[in-house]
């Protein structure tokens, strides 16, 4: 009687250790590649790709396009932000990473869609299969809070170039936090409003990596805060 209850002990042990053999196979056919960023991350590369990720200086939503050189032809475009003139248009939140994609090994070229009229261009872009390729766009954002006597309001507003002698873009101010992206340089915003008689010129200066507040209208008080605590212009606290 001994014999059948030690091979039927020992099948028993042989079936654990399949059974966790194939669990553990499948754990590491799920684990993602070597390279990722921890949990929350991005996934791995995938095979024969390599990774192309933009560094806007913090703008984590940019609308852009990729051209192949080799044929000048668009192999990529993402367009998550709202045109600047929209009324919907607001910073949403979401997950802090820099726009990303990945990408078949060759040299491309870069545009960054901007709120002016000039988009931002990065040629000669290497991408390498199994391979992070960082690559520095030149642009910066800067947000108008405009005021009335009711508080923070919707109005148009247009981007010049720093001599006030071509019109670079417009955009549409908004009571939430949101941003415009240009290409980095001196610009100045007006906003003139013929129902209220306001005509406001301010400079801008947009630098990479550091966004740039701009209160116009009467100071906000504690019923109406002016966005999270950040500096204005002036670099006064609002």
């Amino acid at each position: 009687m001994g014999a059948p209850s030690t091979t039927r002990r020992r099948f028993a042990f042989f079936a654990a250790a399949v059974v966790l053999g194939a669990w553990l196979a499948g754990c590491a056919a799920t684990t993602p590649a070597a390279g990722n960023r921890g949990a929350g991350g991005p996934a791995g590369i995938p095979e024969g790709k390599g990774r192309l990720i933009l560094e806007t200086g913090g703008i984590s939503e940019v609308n852009y396009y990729i051209l192949d050189q080799a044929t000048d032809k668009e192999v990529y475009q993402a367009n998550p932000r709202m045109g600047s003139t929209s009324p919907l248009g607001y910073e949403r939140g979401g997950p802090d990473r820099p726009p990303m994609v990945d990408l078949d090994p060759g040299t491309y070229t870069v545009v960054v869609n901007t709120d002016t009229k000039e988009p931002v261009q990065v040629a000669d872009v290497e991408v390498r299969a199994g391979e992070d390729r960082y690559v520095q766009v030149p642009v910066g954002r800067f947000q108008i809070m405009y005021s009335n006597e009711s508080g923070r309001a919707q109005v148009p507003f247009l981007i010049y170039d720093y001599t006030l002698k071509t019109v670079m873009g417009k955009g549409l101010t908004s009571t939430e936090v949101r941003y415009f992206i240009a290409p980095v340089g001196d610009y100045k915003v007006r906003i003139e409003n013929s129902a209220s008689g306001v005509d406001e010129i301010r400079p801008v200066q947009v630098t990479f990596g550091r966004p740039q507040n701009i209160t116009i209208g009467p100071a906000p008080t504690q019923e109406q805060p002016s966005g999270s605590g950040q500096g204005t212009q002036d670099g006064s606290q609002q």
